[in-house]
C-alpha cells in the first residue's frame, strides 16, 4: 500500500459510518463540544477584549497619555521651543502641557467632594482631536478660556448639586512652602458637563486651563507635558528621540511602564480566563480519546485485515488519527463560524433576549392578574441607565486570537486521536483472523 491516498479513504469512511453498538452519537457530541468550546472562547475573548482596550484607550487618551515628559523644573515646564521640536517627532499628533491638580469641591449640596482638575492648555480642543471624541459634553460647552472657567462630569455635577452656569467653591492651598499652606476658597463657573462613559472620570475629574489653575497649584504640583502618537505601539522611538531633545534635565516614561500595573492586571486576567474556558477542549479530548478507543476496539477486525494485506501500523494509526482530525475540523469550523456571529451581534443577542424575558413577564402577569390584580407594568432592561453605566456590550474581534483559538481546539482532538491509536500497534493479524 503504497499510495498514501486509501488513508484518507479509509478514514473518511470510518468517520461517515454508524458505529456498531451507538452509532454517530460520540463523534456528533464530540464535535458539538468543540463548536461549543470555539464559540464560547471567541465571544468571550472578544467581549474581554472590547472592555479592556475601552478602558485602556480611555486611560490613555483622557489620563496618562502616550509619553510623558517631565522637567528639571517642574513649576516652569518645557519652553515653547522643545514643545514645538517634540511636537515634529514623526508619529505625534498632539503635544501640550498639562498638570494635575487634587482639590475639594463644594456646590449646592452640603459636604465636598474630592476631584481631580486636570489643567490644559485653553485651545486644547482644536490641538487635541482625540480628547473631544472621548468627552460627550451634556450641559454647555467645553470652554476653559473665560476666567475661573470650569469643566466637570456628569456625576461629579450631580454630586454637588450643580449644573452648567452655576458655581462651585474649590479648595486652594496657597503659600510659598509646606510649612505656610493657607486654606482658602476660590469661586469657579463651570461652563459645562461632560460624560466619558466612565465612571471614575464622570465622579472624581475636572477640566480647567493652565492659567485658571495657577492660584489652585501647590509646591508639590508639577507642570508635565503629554504627547500622544498616532499609533501607541511605536512609543519606543518616541520616547528615545524625546530624550534626545529633553536631554538630561527630565525624565520621559511611555504608557507601558506608567501603566504597568493594571495593564499588566489586565493581561493576567485575559490569560486566565482563557486558561478556565480552555478547560472545555480538555473534557472534549477526553470525550473523543474514549470515543476512539472503542472505536478501534470494534474495528479490531478491519485493522489485521489492513495489516494483512500490507498496511504498516503508523499508516493505520494515522486513520484513526485523521478520523479525530476531522471531528475537530467539523466542530472547530462551525465553532468559529457561531462564534464570530455571537461576538459580532452580542448587543442584538441581548435585545433579542430582553425581548422574549418580557414577553414571558407580560403573559405571566396577563394570566395571573385575575388573581393578583397588583401585577403587571415590570420589564426587565439588561444594561437600564438606573443600574449600570454602559448602554451596549463592546466586543472586538482580533483575528490571531481566533486562529489561536481554532489551532488549540485542533490540536486538542488530534492528541486525543494519536493516544488512543496506540492500541493499533499490538494488533496482530494472525491472532485476529484465526477466528473468523
Amino acid at each position: 500500500m503504497k499510495n498514501p491516498a486509501w488513508i484518507f479513504l479509509v478514514a473518511g469512511r470510518y468517520f461517515k459510518t454508524r458505529r456498531r453498538e451507538k452509532g454517530n452519537a460520540a463523534s456528533v457530541l464530540s464535535a458539538v463540544g468543540i463548536a461549543v468550546g470555539v464559540m464560547t472562547l471567541i465571544a468571550v475573548l472578544s467581549v474581554m477584549n472590547g472592555f479592556q482596550l475601552n478602558t485602556i484607550e480611555a486611560i490613555l487618551e483622557l489620563n496618562s497619555y502616550h509619553v510623558r515628559v517631565s522637567h528639571a523644573d517642574p513649576q516652569a515646564g518645557l519652553p515653547p521651543g522643545s514643545l514645538a521640536r517634540l511636537g515634529a517627532i514623526p508619529g505625534v499628533r498632539a503635544v501640550f502641557p498639562f498638570t494635575e491638580i487634587q482639590t475639594l469641591a463644594r456646590g449646592a449640596y452640603p459636604g465636598s467632594q474630592v476631584c481631580v482638575l486636570r489643567a490644559l492648555p485653553g485651545d486644547i480642543m482644536g490641538t487635541d482631536g482625540s480628547l473631544a471624541e472621548r468627552l460627550n459634553i451634556v450641559q454647555g460647552s467645553f470652554d476653559l478660556s473665560s476666567p475661573q472657567s470650569l469643566v466637570i462630569g456628569s456625576e461629579l455635577a450631580r454630586r454637588l448639586g450643580v449644573k452648567a452656569g452655576e458655581h462651585i467653591n474649590l479648595l486652594n492651598m496657597s503659600g510659598t512652602d509646606f510649612s505656610g499652606l493657607k486654606p482658602e476658597n476660590l469661586v469657579f463657573k463651570v461652563q459645562g458637563v461632560f460624560k466619558s462613559g466612565y465612571y471614575e472620570y464622570d465622579l472624581a475629574w475636572g477640566f480647567l486651563s493652565l492659567e485658571n489653575a495657577k492660584p489652585l497649584m501647590s509646591p508639590a504640583d508639577s507642570v508635565l507635558t503629554g504627547i500622544k502618537l498616532n499609533d501607541r505601539f511605536d512609543d519606543a522611538a518616541a520616547v528615545r528621540r524625546a530624550g534626545e531633545i529633553i536631554g538630561g534635565g527630565g525624565s520621559v516614561v511611555s504608557w507601558r511602564e506608567y501603566n504597568k500595573a493594571i495593564f499588566g492586571a489586565l493581561r493576567v486576567e485575559k490569560v486566565m480566563l482563557m486558561v478556565l474556558i480552555g478547560l472545555i477542549f480538555v473534557v472534549v479530548a477526553s470525550n473523543i480519546y474514549q470515543s476512539l478507543r472503542r472505536s478501534v476496539y470494534e474495528r479490531t477486525e478491519e485493522i489485521g485485515v489492513l495489516k494483512a494485506l500490507g498496511a504498516d501500523p503508523f499508516s493505520i494509526r494515522l486513520i484513526f488519527i485523521l478520523e479525530g482530525a476531522f471531528i475537530g475540523f467539523a466542530g472547530c469550523f462551525f465553532g468559529l463560524l457561531l462564534g464570530f456571529l455571537v461576538a459580532g451581534r452580542i448587543n442584538t443577542i441581548f435585545a433579542i433576549a430582553e425581548v422574549i424575558v418580557n414577553s414571558c413577564i407580560y403573559l405571566v402577569n396577563t394570566a395571573l392578574r385575575p388573581w393578583f390584580p397588583s401585577l403587571g407594568g415590570q420589564t426587565v432592561s439588561f444594561f437600564s441607565p438606573m443600574y449600570f453605566y454602559l448602554i451596549e456590550v463592546p466586543s472586538r474581534i482580533f483575528w490571531t486570537e481566533a486562529l489561536f483559538v481554532y489551532c488549540f481546539a485542533m490540536l486538542s482532538t488530534t492528541l486525543a486521536a494519536y493516544f488512543a491509536s496506540g492500541r493499533v500497534a499490538v494488533i496482530k493479524p494472525a491472532e485476529v483472523l484465526r477466528y473468523e
